[in-house]
């Protein structure tokens, strides 16, 4: 009988670093995607900010402020035909978006002709 209980404890201790390394994997992903979560969202932030600056700077060159309409939109597809044509808007890490649904909505401030409010929309 003494053999047969040495059989069994030496089967649980076999169980338990399967038991161990399962719950380690199970950590190491959860670890992993909320990591791809983050930084997903920082990346998100990032492509948001330099949209809104090169639609800033695209509002300002072509846009004319003596409009009646007080909002402009300010397209993915229209920054890359100016790209063509010579211009320079940084648009690294926009290449996956899609090109009339990434935009960006620009209020302006009729005092001085700049824009007052920027609202991205980033569709990637």
């Amino acid at each position: 009988m003494d053999n047969i209980e040495v059989l069994d404890m030496g089967k649980k201790e076999k169980r338990k670093p399967k038991t161990l390394i399962i719950i380690t994997i199970i950590i190491i992903l959860i670890l992993a995607a909320v990591y791809f979560l983050i930084t997903s969202n920082n990346s998100n932030k990032h492509l948001e900010e330099k949209l809104e600056k090169a639609s800033i700077d695209y509002f300002e060159k072509y846009m004319s402020t003596n409009d009646s309409a007080s909002s402009y939109v300010v397209t993915l597809e229209m920054l890359r035909e100016a790209n063509n044509q010579g211009e320079t808007y940084d648009l690294k890490g926009l290449e996956k978006c899609k090109n009339q649904s990434t935009l960006s909505r620009i209020t302006i401030n009729y005092n001085n002709g700049k824009p007052k409010k920027v609202e991205v929309e980033l569709n990637c």
